[in-house]
């Protein structure tokens, strides 16, 4: 089926089925792709090993720009929890860093198909802890943490939010859910009308489900799920952005009324002549601007 989204986002919206071996078969010419990423001059890369799932090590990146101030932001990156960091999610987080002045955290969490739920979960968690519980050699405020995710790992940035307070932890300072994966039910308009979008569809994302919650318990899926989570009394502040042709639309838009009266205030960005992923093209006018609004909403947020 042909879909009517911006022509400059061709060259990248391909259609890639979703699967295990697939999802192997990417996970180290991904690693090579980002090692030979060019990281602006306005930032330094650092390295932090830390425990995550079962005790095992995963490994952080900590993006440092020039003259850091005391907040910080954990990113959690997508590809239907089974995909590593894309080039341009970690270019998007040396940005997020450069131009708000503060620490990104970018954590290379366990993927699918060898880690289901809530290998991807636990290494968030284990995350957002280490930077809350080391914050004082970190030089960071614990209590001005922004957490941000994109698709499945705006999942797993719901999830953070969500559970915090049950680890124990404070509420993030404020959350932004990029066309995040919010439930898997699968049961909205867009997921019946975008069986076969470019980039992500219907299809991929009823596979992600059952590879991620394969022999998930009814208690564990409420964990793993955003939408079936347990709600703390209050939510911080909330950015929801959607792109128009893709099969998450409206559960986002579900979740922004899941939220509402919790959530301090939501701001929803509703993208226009967008596909799933879109802000793969760096350059182009429609990621210029979008990328421009999730700052200018974190930027409010931490000035307070």
């Amino acid at each position: 089926m042909k879909y009517a989204y911006d022509k400059g986002f061709k060259k990248s919206a391909v259609n890639i089925p979703f699967c295990s071996l697939i999802c192997k078969l990417t996970h180290k010419p991904l690693e090579k792709m980002l090692e030979k990423v060019k990281i602006p001059k306005e930032v330094i890369v650092n390295h932090i090993l830390i425990k995550g799932y079962r005790e095992e090590q995963i490994s952080i990146k900590e993006i440092v720009p020039e003259n850091p101030g005391d907040s910080a932001i954990l990113v959690l990156h997508g590809g239907g929890f089974g995909y590593k960091t894309a080039p341009s999610q970690l270019l998007h987080a040396c940005h997020y860093a450069s131009k708000l002045q503060c620490r990104a955290y970018l954590p290379d969490y366990h993927l699918l198909p060898e880690y289901p739920f809530p290998a991807a979960y636990e290494d968030a968690m284990a995350t957002y802890q280490y930077i809350v519980t080391h914050a004082s050699e970190l030089a960071i405020n614990p209590e001005k943490i922004v957490v941000l995710g994109d698709s499945a790992g705006g999942t797993l940035a719901a999830n953070v939010c969500n559970m915090a307070e049950k680890k124990g932890l404070p509420i993030p300072y404020c959350q932004v859910l990029i066309y995040p994966a919010t439930d898997n039910a699968m049961t909205s308009e867009s997921m019946k009308q975008f069986p076969d979008t470019p980039m992500w569809n219907a299809k991929n994302n009823k596979k992600m489900w059952n590879m991620y919650l394969k022999n998930a318990t009814d208690e564990e899926i409420s964990v793993a799920v955003p939408m079936k989570n347990p709600l703390p009394e209050t939510l911080p502040p909330t950015y929801i952005e959607t792109a128009e042709f893709d099969c998450l639309h409206d559960e986002a838009i579900a979740y922004v009324k899941h939220i509402q009266g919790i959530a301090k205030r939501i701001e929803v960005n509703e993208t226009k002549g967008t596909v799933h992923g879109y802000d793969t093209v760096l350059k182009h006018p429609i990621t210029l601007e979008n990328i421009e609004k999730r700052i200018n909403f974190m930027e409010k947020c931490l000035d307070n």
